[in-house]
């Protein structure tokens, strides 16, 4: 901030998480921060993604890494807990083998009414593995998940939003099905070394971490034992008395990563405990000629500034930069500077990511800097190129 530099989530932020949460550590392994302690999070291969910022989410799937527990039933498996080592680094992973083919004759479920962004952490053993995650029971809703490449594909009746495969490392991915719809969820039904969801030979596959979010996008894993458990809020703040903020002019750059979903998000926002006095940047699901994936620069002291920066189309990186004076500004990724009229409004804070009053985000904030003047256009866009 300004011309000091600051190195650590904890030099300058006040941070506070009433829960424990995990995240991929520098050392490649999921574990968990105790209450309070911000998360700096890597990713598979080892390069820093950044403060992770999460609003509060509840895992709806009890015994959520004990597979062998009567609540998820299991149909011509084998289902053995603690068989190999998990995204965790301890021997917690399951492992699964089918017993019987053909297909629909096998499958591990957990019956629910709820919908919302199913995930699952896997791991190929035998074979090049596949597993078949149906949002329901019947046969043309299904996605496939290949173990072996990273890749997923899904039924042209799947009524799921989007599937995704990230990897975690030591060959784990974690397997999402982004707002799946469905009246029972059948969290896998899992096949061998086919070529669709038609054909399979038998084989195992380690399981670890399931995990159903009434959301359209998942968040950070939520162990749970015999109820559902939930992770709270991550709340992260910075007085502008602590870095010499300047109300008349300033500018603001921060390098963000946040998810592709349908919802509305703070970034980054100065502001007091009030709506009023306002000025920050935000994702925006309001239907501003494109909807749902339009970053916006906004400022509010009983009017209101708001800029159109551009879309997100895919979980990419976005350099983001506003300054305000003689006029307000705003930029991304070294495009065109717009602009619009300046408002003064008199912030307290810098909040990153989501606010006290329930605007909350999911975001990994890379970098930030602030300049007590306003920048040139040239430099916005230096700085965010």
């Amino acid at each position: 901030m300004g011309t000091k530099q600051y190195d650590s989530a904890t030099d300058l932020i006040t941070f506070s998480r009433a829960s424990g949460g995990t995240f991929l550590g520098s050392n490649g392994l999921l574990q968990t921060a105790a209450n309070n302690i911000p998360r700096i999070e890597y990713d598979a291969t080892g390069a820093v993604k950044g403060l992770l910022i999460e609003e509060a989410r509840t895992n709806l799937l009890n015994y959520s890494n004990d597979f062998t527990n009567a609540a998820w039933s299991k149909t011509n498996l084998t289902v053995t807990a603690n068989q190999a080592t998990g995204p965790d680094g301890t021997v917690s992973a399951t492992e699964v083998g089918i017993t019987s083919i053909p297909q629909n004759s096998y499958g591990i479920h957990f019956s629910t009414s709820t919908s919302g962004a199913l995930s699952f952490f896997a791991k190929q053993n035998t074979e090049r593995f596949f597993l078949i995650v149906r949002g329901t029971y019947t046969s043309g809703d299904w996605a496939i998940f290949d173990l072996s490449n990273g890749t997923v594909s899904k039924s042209p009746t799947y009524s799921g939003s989007s599937t995704e495969m990230v990897p975690m490392g030591n060959g784990w991915y974690r397997c999402v099905l982004q707002s799946a719809q469905a009246s029972t969820v059948s969290a896998f039904s899992v096949s061998g070394s086919g070529t669709d969801n038609t054909t399979s030979t038998a084989g195992t596959v380690y399981l670890y971490g399931a995990q159903l979010e009434v959301a359209s996008f998942h968040t950070s894993y939520i162990p749970t034992i015999s109820s559902t458990a939930t992770r709270a809020r991550d709340l992260a703040e910075i007085p502008t008395s602590a870095f010499g903020y300047n109300n008349d002019k300033g500018s603001l750059v921060i390098d963000v990563l946040t998810p592709v979903a349908d919802q509305f998000m703070p970034i980054v926002t100065f502001n007091t405990s009030s709506y009023y006095n306002s000025r920050g940047l935000w994702k925006s699901n309001y239907n501003l000629s494109v909807a749902s994936t339009l970053y916006v620069c906004s400022a509010y002291d009983g009017n209101l500034t708001l800029l159109q920066l551009g879309t997100q189309t895919q979980a990419v990186y976005a350099k983001l930069g506003l300054s305000y004076g003689d006029s307000q500004r705003a930029v991304k990724d070294g495009n065109t500077v717009v602009s619009g009229t300046s408002l003064y409004p008199n912030p307290t804070r810098l909040h990153l990511g989501g606010r006290e009053n329930g605007l909350q985000s999911q975001c990994w904030i890379k970098s930030i800097q602030y300049y007590p003047r306003q920048l040139t256009d040239t430099q916005l866009q230096e700085l965010t190129t």
